[in-house]
């Protein structure tokens, strides 16, 4: 039996109108109430062809009932027998036991005495609607907030760095990762920088921009060490934002020196990956998130560094998952390190965040890879 005989055999003795229809428009089944009320709505027929409303509108229309498995409200406009255009209003779903060769949708179209059910159930669709859209409008402001203090490339940098950033997959939120390379003043000394701010959101965003800011005044000012500044930046989370948290390795390389000196504020630690294949976790020091410190002081760690040696810095999001411990994320993640050979900041950047891709940590991404 095919599938417009089967549900026209199903629905014979419903009382309201009733079709099968592909996303085509094509009209696979209808009962005998359908068929007294617009006889020419029959098998074989068009819906385009039979209705007074846009095809663009119908199209939307089928296509919304095509996604969903439990009955939504909606409303088409079809043409009487005398061609006079009557508003019919109804509900639409997935008509997923139809194999119809397409998408096909089963549609009620509802009696007088359903039209307030009808009208409560359109008026909560309405207001969800409505709620998803403003929730897109903060996304999309958080997001161009963060992506312009995120860039694909760090232009400019005196150093090969490659960076990447992409927010979670979970819903439509952004978070607080961020990340900087900047010359320090007054000097040769190449300043870089990786965080994430606890929370997702436009606030969240906000906070992160801040942060940014901050970093880049305090390493304006003379004798700016990577402690000195992460002592700034905590003191500046303290007494202005109270209510947030943010992690953050700072880190500065003095070409003359072939010296890097960096502190961590909480952070997952960088990876520091050598020319002979070596891969070093950099956690001689990690202190307290900024805003957790409880004024405690903050520590610096100096390491050589040698020219084709590549720094890894990264956010949380790209080593946890879940019912695994950070040790072993941070493990899998050295362990990807050293299968390169030759590496490129580029390259190393592409590959950590499509190695990162499958987790299932709902937590944004960045990547962050300096050459020396």
């Amino acid at each position: 039996m095919l599938a417009g005989e089967l549900f026209g055999s199903i629905t014979r003795a419903v009382s309201e109108p009733m079709l099968l229809v592909g996303l085509s428009g094509e009209i696979l089944g209808h009962n005998a109430a359908m068929r007294r009320l617009f006889p020419a709505a029959g098998a074989g027929a068009n819906l385009y062809g039979l209705t007074c409303d846009s095809a663009e509108d119908v199209g939307d229309t089928l296509w919304r009932w095509a996604r969903s498995g439990e009955p939504l409200a909606g409303a088409l406009g079809l043409l009487d027998p005398d061609g006079r255009p009557r508003r019919c209003h109804g509900f639409g779903s997935r008509a997923a036991w139809a194999d119809a060769g397409e998408p096909a949708v089963q549609i009620r179209l509802v009696s007088t005495f359903d039209r307030e059910r009808l009208r409560r159930t359109a008026a909560a669709d309405d207001r969800e609607r409505h709620l998803r859209a403003r929730m897109e409008r903060e996304h999309e402001v958080a997001l161009g907030l963060q992506r312009s203090l995120l860039p694909d490339r760090v232009e400019g940098a005196p150093l090969d760095v490659a960076a990447d950033y992409i927010p979670t997959a979970y819903g439509a939120e952004v978070g607080g990762d961020w990340y900087d390379v900047f010359a320090v003043p007054a000097s040769e000394r190449i300043g870089l920088v990786i965080g994430d701010v606890a929370g997702h959101g436009l606030p969240e965003a906000t906070v992160m921009s801040q942060l940014r800011s901050v970093l880049r005044a305090a390493a304006l000012e003379e004798d700016s060490s990577p402690d000195r500044v992460a002592a700034r930046l905590d003191a500046y989370v303290d007494t202005y934002l109270p209510e947030n948290m943010a992690t953050m390795c700072y880190a500065v390389y003095d070409p003359g020196a072939h010296e890097l000196v960096y502190a961590n504020a909480g952070h997952v630690p960088p990876m520091l990956l050598r020319t002979d294949g070596s891969c070093e976790r950099l956690d001689e020091v990690v202190d307290p998130p900024l805003g957790c410190s409880l004024g405690g002081s903050h520590r610096t760690a100096h390491l050589p560094v040698r020219p084709g040696d590549l720094l890894v810095c990264y956010t949380d999001g790209v080593v946890e998952q879940r019912r695994e411990s950070l040790d072993a994320g941070l493990g899998r993640l050295s362990a990807l390190l050293t299968g390169f050979e030759t590496p490129s900041p580029k390259d190393v950047c592409t590959t950590v965040m499509a190695w990162s891709a499958p987790t299932d940590h709902a937590d944004d991404r960045a990547v962050l890879v300096a050459g020396f």
